[in-house]
């Protein structure tokens, strides 16, 4: 049983489905958009965003990018592959992916600076106060690394290479840099197209293959019982680049024109994870991440819900064990709803009480508030497929 919910003062319709995602994960996606005055063009509206989510969550390539945005709109935008200012870039002049040089761990040094800001960040959220030094270290949460650039922590990650952002021995990522700001020079585009631009220039970086499976079979081949440590350029240069190394660029590309971008680190669905979130002027939040390659407008994420945002979560690191969830007020109505869905828990609110059963919820009601099919109820009642239920300013309907 799934619920469409909506907040019915401002005509917002939220669904709640099951889907894959593109590392094979499942869960629960909220989708919305405005419930237009007609059916006509409520039907025309959804239809065009359940195919667009349908090609979204398909498995395997991917040859839209998604803009999610809030007003529960999906922008799609055809995937580019080879682009003519990208062609000092191996994969891009040869068409197949290139193997990056890799240094034994601790050889490129690292200055002082660079150490202390390497372990200082080696937290869940990068913030977008700071600017990536060169010379900065990344393997993971919790790393730790020695005056020689080694990852000393007993939580190191795996066999997975150290990660290397410096711009004045790493040729191809000022390159790289220099390209996206030709791009955009002259262009006069606001905040949100330079957003816009970011994700399609990050995402060309990395188009040796739009299959997700196949890319992290490509960077998998830099791990081995020998720590490495590699210079983005050179990952840039290989053509094949997962969320880690999409979220670097992602963050030193934002730095440089101006972006406040962070790198936030934690889990999608039910395995590990990096990706951006970039704050406008505004104050607005975007949710970017170039691996699944979407933007998500979640600034108020309690009333404007979106689809994939619940899969993202935050590493605590107080509490390692646990997780918590950070674009999800826990304690809206919405919320109480979508946590009981996944549980299948009665749903409690100050204003009405919802019992499942197999096929149905029994509404208690506790004040004048409830509605069902239009209908204000004053007992329990019982709601089956396609009915409409309202409470208080939050809509849903059983589907």
């Amino acid at each position: 049983m799934l619920l469409r919910i909506g907040m019915n003062n401002i005509s917002r319709i939220f669904t709640a489905s099951g889907s894959k995602a593109l590392n094979g994960h499942s869960g629960i996606r909220f989708t919305a958009g405005r419930l237009e005055r007609t059916a006509g063009d409520f039907v025309e509206l959804t239809s065009k965003r359940r195919q667009a989510l349908m090609q979204y969550n398909a498995a395997g390539e991917r040859k839209l990018l998604y803009n999610f945005k809030k007003d529960g709109s999906i922008e799609t935008v055809q995937r580019k592959y080879g682009s003519e200012d990208l062609d000092f870039l191996d994969h891009v002049k040869y068409g197949k992916y290139i193997p990056p040089k890799t240094l034994p761990e601790g050889t490129a040094g690292i200055t002082q600076e660079a150490l202390e800001q390497s372990n200082r960040l080696s937290c869940n959220i990068i913030p977008e106060t700071e600017k990536l030094t060169d010379g900065f270290r990344y393997n993971g949460v919790q790393a730790v690394f020695d005056r020689n650039g080694k990852n000393i922590s007993r939580f190191r990650n795996g066999n997975q290479e150290i990660d290397i952002i410096d711009r004045n021995q790493d040729k191809i990522l000022a390159d790289t840099i220099e390209t996206f700001k030709q791009r955009l020079a002259g262009k006069n585009y606001s905040e949100k197209e330079k957003i816009d631009e970011l994700m399609k220039f990050v995402d060309e970086v990395f188009s040796v293959n739009p299959s997700g499976a196949e890319t992290e079979k490509l960077v998998s081949r830099m791990h081995n019982p020998n720590l490495q440590e590699v210079f983005l350029g050179d990952i840039i240069n290989s053509g094949a680049g997962v969320c880690r190394h999409r979220s670097l660029l992602t963050k030193v590309l934002g730095d440089e024109i101006g972006l406040k971008t962070r790198i936030i680190q934690g889990q999608y669905a039910n395995g590990g994870h990096a990706w951006n979130e970039i704050i406008s002027k505004k104050g607005d939040i975007f949710l970017f991440d170039s691996m699944h390659g979407s933007i998500f407008d979640v600034t108020n994420p309690s009333k404007n819900l979106t689809p994939q945002v619940f899969n993202y979560r935050i590493c605590d690191l107080e509490n390692s064990e646990k997780m918590i969830q950070k674009y999800f007020d826990k304690d809206s109505t919405v919320g109480l709803i979508y946590r009981s869905l996944g549980h299948r828990f009665p749903i409690n609110t100050n204003a009405a009480r919802l019992i499942p059963s197999e096929d149905r919820y029994i509404i208690s009601p506790m004040c004048d508030e409830i509605k069902v099919n239009g209908k204000t109820i004053n007992n329990n009642t019982d709601v089956f497929y396609g009915d409409w239920v309202q409470i208080k300013d939050i809509a849903f309907q059983i589907i």
